[in-house]
């Protein structure tokens, strides 16, 4: 048909997308290689009295796995569902939403695979843990994480490396599921990994709370990028009741007890925050919370701001 028509439809295969993009392996390689750095044996031996132990192949399998699956599903979830959602006034933006997204979603499953793969060579603590620990452990990923990451993104948005790392991800001004990681390699890496590998390593975090991290982690991000008031949604059956204190119960209720109830201190990063932060590539800048933003004076309260994007970086 394409040549009959005269129009040539892309190849938004994983082997066209490898080759059109020939160094996107090349960051993931150089981190593996400083991974393989704890297999020297004085290097190991130190591991070794810590009880520090690879992630492991198989597990990193099952986490990809799991990743990819989850941002199809999310995806397939809100396509089957957007007219009611929309209908029912849980969309941000007033503009179509796109289903047919092959490019953004190649890349976002590249990203996925090589991302959660290169974990199998991280040292982490796999000593029994209890269920202290493991919360004290996710909790430091949560809090460490979150301030590495508001930093290294308002980095990435000085118009000196904007252009350089992050600029593929802001092509989705109206984010969707598969936008959270459509990312370019180098971003990647030093978003998340440059991070949560020191802490596995070098603080008391044992393996459940890394795994807990990345298992929740991933679609919480994926809906942080959805595009929808999914915080403001009932929860079935139980929103039927008004709780005390509580009201009737909503998805945002869910996200915050999953996120170790940190929000309720910190205050939340809600998806409609970082709508507003895709729409017009500057302020909030947190991953999960907005006290930075508020201390640092780049809080913007979405419904009660009207403005412009910042032209130097479109330019860039």
């Amino acid at each position: 048909m394409g040549g009959e028509t005269g129009i040539t439809e892309k190849d938004h295969t994983l082997e066209s997308f490898f080759r059109e993009n020939p160094y996107f392996l090349l960051p993931w390689a150089c981190l593996a290689g400083i991974q393989l750095v704890f297999q020297v044996p004085c290097i190991a031996a130190w591991c070794d009295e810590r009880g520090l132990e690879a992630f492991g192949a198989q597990r990193a399998m099952h986490l990809t796995a799991f990743v990819l699956i989850v941002q199809f599903a999310l995806h397939g979830a809100f396509a089957v569902y957007h007219d009611r959602l929309e209908e029912g006034g849980y969309k941000i933006q007033d503009r179509p939403y796109r289903f047919q997204v092959e490019e953004t979603s190649t890349r976002s499953s590249a990203i996925i695979m090589v991302s959660m793969l290169s974990y199998g060579l991280t040292p982490m603590n796999q000593g029994e843990a209890s269920l202290l620990q493991i919360f004290i452990g996710y909790s430091i990923l949560l809090l460490v994480h979150d301030f590495w990451f508001y930093w290294v993104h308002r980095l990435a948005h000085t118009k000196r490396f904007y252009a350089l790392i992050h600029k593929t991800h802001h092509k989705w001004k109206q984010p969707m599921v598969f936008a959270a990681y459509f990312i370019r390699s180098p971003s990647a890496v030093l978003q998340e990994h440059a991070c949560l590998i020191p802490c596995m390593i070098f603080l008391p975090v044992p393996l459940y709370s890394f795994m807990l991290y990345q298992y929740l982690g991933a679609p919480m991000s994926m809906l942080e990028h959805c595009g929808f008031h999914v915080d403001e949604l009932p929860l079935p059956y139980l929103s039927m009741v008004q709780w005390p204190l509580l009201g009737r119960p909503k998805v945002g209720h869910v996200m915050t007890i999953l996120g170790g109830g940190w929000s309720l201190l910190l205050g939340s990063h809600s998806v409609e925050h970082h709508d507003y932060h895709h729409l017009n590539f500057n302020g909030n800048y947190g991953l999960s919370y907005s006290y930075l933003d508020k201390l640092f004076g780049t809080y913007v309260e979405p419904e009660s701001f009207v403005g412009t994007p910042n032209e130097a970086l479109l330019q860039a």
